[in-house]
């Protein structure tokens, strides 16, 4: 016969079973825009690791800013000073001036490290 107990006992667990999803399908969602967010620089940083003139293409400086947004407060000052050393890295006080307008760096190993600074805060999750 019917059963209100079983009735409610169906909806709660529907409910439940609802709800879990939802949370997953969420985590899912942040991870997968996380994701996107990060694989282009960690290719330049890549890059950069291997040949120090390369650059970060594109707006970097917002994207690091959308980065630092979801990473965990405990991770955020970490991650500027990983910024804060690749930006000097990069710096004029790393470059020697040739006579034709252009520059070369004084200690590339310090651009290396940098962009590996930088790569321990861009893990794909």
């Amino acid at each position: 016969m019917f059963s209100y107990e079983n009735l409610l006992l169906s909806l709660i667990t529907a409910l439940i079973g609802y709800i879990i999803g939802n949370r997953l399908a969420i985590g899912r969602d942040r991870r997968r825009e996380y994701n996107a967010l990060i694989d282009p620089i960690r290719a330049d940083l890549l890059s950069i690791k291997i040949s120090p003139e390369n650059i970060i293409r594109g707006k970097w400086i917002i994207t690091f800013t959308l980065i630092r947004e979801k990473l965990p407060f405990w991770k955020r000052r970490g991650f500027d000073v990983a910024i804060e050393t690749y930006k000097k890295s990069k710096g004029k006080e790393n470059q020697i001036r040739n006579g034709m307008g252009g520059f070369k760096y004084k200690d590339a190993s310090l651009i290396s490290h940098a962009a590996d600074n930088l790569l321990r805060y861009l893990k794909p999750k």
